[in-house]
């Protein structure tokens, strides 16, 4: 197999609407990087690895990667699939090497050595991810709690409720912190804030972490058509083929009502604090609130917890 020589890998992780999408397109437009779109390998294959049983079997092995071949976002990468038949029965049988080669074949497409994806849910499988690729790069892009939740408002896949879509956010906050030092050499937290206040400033900060030079193209993604998000699959992406815009910020503001905002804030005080996102609500007066809804989830998982535990014992 004539394989492609890949140097690094970037893997852009975040809470779901807090810009990965937006950083994807930013850069996609740098002239040595390519980044895929949502392939959410961990959670589509390796999290299923129990289904596929043993890979050296040879069934067990065509069958996942049959299954990897016929996801939409294979085509959407403009990858072959007679080709990554053939070079994957030349690779050691694991999900780590499977992964690999979906990333060389996606940078022998764009014909770079920088490549990576952008699957926010990746955020969680960060340490598996970790161990697949040890020199890789995660860019963790974070949003006011506030901005995430009002923007779920308007996608299919919200959960309603203001404050279980904020425990989302506050938990993926947790996680980040609970990681490894080790691991988290490898990570640059970008804020959504001053990617779009200090666009420029920001991006130099970013190329020097990946270890390339910054290039001015990277500020007129919004004019470079990839095809690498389908905006009229995900209507609520479409923001990403527009420049910048720091009216979005604090759109929150007019749509959420103080309600909402309280209930975010409720939940999410102390990481808003340390990521330093001003409360609009006086933390004496969220308290009382942040309390209840604490001890409702751990009352809640217990409770999974037992009925977890019957069904094994069962």
């Amino acid at each position: 197999m004539n394989q492609h020589i890949v140097k690094k890998r970037i893997f852009l992780v975040g809470t779901p609407r807090s810009g990965t999408t937006l950083l994807q397109q930013i850069l996609n437009a740098h002239s040595q990087i390519a980044i895929a779109p949502e392939t959410n390998f961990m959670k589509k294959f390796w999290r299923k690895r129990r289904l596929y049983k043993n890979l050296s079997n040879d069934q067990n092995y065509q069958k996942l990667i049959s299954d990897i071949v016929k996801k939409p976002v294979f085509a959407e990468m403009g990858l072959n699939a007679d080709d990554f038949r053939q070079a994957a029965l030349s690779i050691t049988r694991d999900y780590g090497s499977l992964f690999n080669l979906l990333l060389e074949k996606f940078a022998e497409l764009k014909k770079t050595s920088i490549v990576g994806e952008k699957t926010p849910e990746h955020l969680r499988y960060i340490e598996m991810i970790y161990k697949f690729f040890p020199s890789a790069l995660f860019i963790h892009i974070v949003r006011d709690p506030r901005a995430v939740v009002n923007s779920w408002r308007k996608v299919p896949w919200s959960s309603g409720n203001v404050i279980d879509d904020t425990r989302v956010w506050h938990r993926n906050m947790i996680f980040i912190d609970n990681l490894p030092t080790h691991i988290k050499s490898s990570i640059m937290r970008i804020n959504y804030e001053k990617l779009v206040l200090e666009p420029e400033q920001t991006l130099k900060k970013m190329c020097n972490f990946i270890g390339v030079e910054f290039e001015a193209q990277m500020l007129e993604f919004h004019t470079v058509n990839n095809n690498l998000v389908n905006v009229d699959r995900e209507p609520w992406k479409v923001n990403i083929r527009q420049p910048l815009n720091p009216k979005l910020i604090n759109q929150w503001q007019s749509e959420l009502s103080p309600s909402m905002i309280f209930d975010i804030e409720a939940v999410a005080w102390f990481q808003m604090i340390r990521l330093r996102y001003p409360l609009n609500t006086p933390l004496f007066k969220l308290l009382p609130k942040s309390l209840k809804i604490y001890f409702s989830e751990n009352k809640k998982n217990q409770i999974n917890q037992q009925i977890k535990s019957l069904l094994r014992i069962k």
